[in-house]
């Protein structure tokens, strides 16, 4: 019977210990691995609902979506530490001395606070100068889409599928211009005609062929005198499209054809010669 009852308790106590160390992991649980899951899962979700491609055109809510995620990670990375005994104390003497401490971190990261300030200023103002999408030139900085803003910088690519990554400081202090902000992007054409040309048919056929372009936008272009060089004069015309990467090749397809149409109007397009002469020749 004693027997027994010794059985019986020390099965009760072997499950007592069970539970004791079932909910020690849950304690450790809920301390260390809840608020990384947390924040962890809080990021995924913002990923996905508030991704890039559904904020094109609103930078400043992907600013901001920068600035919650590092607001979660570090109350989640805060709480974790707060939890360990080791820093329990190091922790109180950290939170009693916030003002000392937020001095020193503000001078050790003057550079990073600069560009999330500066990214801040770009990405709120209502006048901003740019969106995700658009293309941009950042002072000697080759032009580029806009791929992204971070906390840190701004990230451009260009046509040569070049990643560039700028400081918002820098972003925010320097003349920039941007290729795509209006409804409409116009580049101009140049070409030379020789001397003694009808002027008025030259420019006629310019305004034509830009005009009949599949992708031109707007109304007839005017054509315009540029310069009277040595060799002949040089005409100008704006080449407009919607779409700013349709240009290249609306120039392009618009010089060309110009060409054909000056060579069967009779339309000579200057060009320096080159004469050889043989000096047994000369001599005869």
């Amino acid at each position: 019977m004693k027997m027994l009852e010794s059985v019986l308790e020390f099965v009760g106590q072997g499950k007592e210990d069970e539970f004791k160390w079932v909910m020690e992991i849950l304690e450790y649980g809920s301390k260390y691995v809840l608020p990384i899951l947390c924040a962890y899962v809080i990021n995924l979700l913002l990923n996905k609902y508030i991704s890039k491609e559904r904020l094109r055109g609103k930078i400043h809510l992907i600013f901001l979506r920068g600035i919650i995620t590092t607001v979660i990670w570090g109350l989640a990375l805060t709480t974790v530490i707060g939890n360990v005994p080791a820093f329990s104390k190091i922790w109180r003497g950290v939170a009693t001395s916030s003002a000392l401490i937020a001095a020193v971190l503000g001078l050790a990261a003057q550079s990073t606070l600069a560009n999330v300030f500066a990214g801040i200023a770009i990405s709120a103002s209502r006048s901003r100068p740019f969106d995700v999408g658009d293309r941009i030139k950042i002072d000697s900085i080759d032009p580029g889409y806009v791929e992204n803003i971070t906390l840190r910088h701004t990230v451009i690519k260009t046509y040569q599928n070049e990643i560039i990554y700028i400081p918002n400081s820098t972003v925010g202090s320097a003349t920039i211009i941007n290729y795509t902000q209006e409804e409409s992007f116009s580049f101009p054409i140049v070409i030379s005609v020789a001397y003694g040309t009808d002027m008025q048919k030259a420019m006629d056929i310019m305004a034509d062929v830009i005009v009949e372009h599949p992708v031109h936008h707007g109304g007839r272009p005017t054509v315009l005198c540029k310069s009277c060089d040595d060799s002949g004069v040089t005409l100008r015309a704006l080449v407009e499209t919607e779409d700013f990467k349709d240009n290249p090749k609306a120039c392009s397809d618009c010089l060309v054809e110009i060409m054909k149409r000056f060579a069967k109007a009779g339309i000579e397009i200057p060009y320096n010669k080159l004469v050889l002469i043989n000096s047994n020749e000369k001599q005869n």
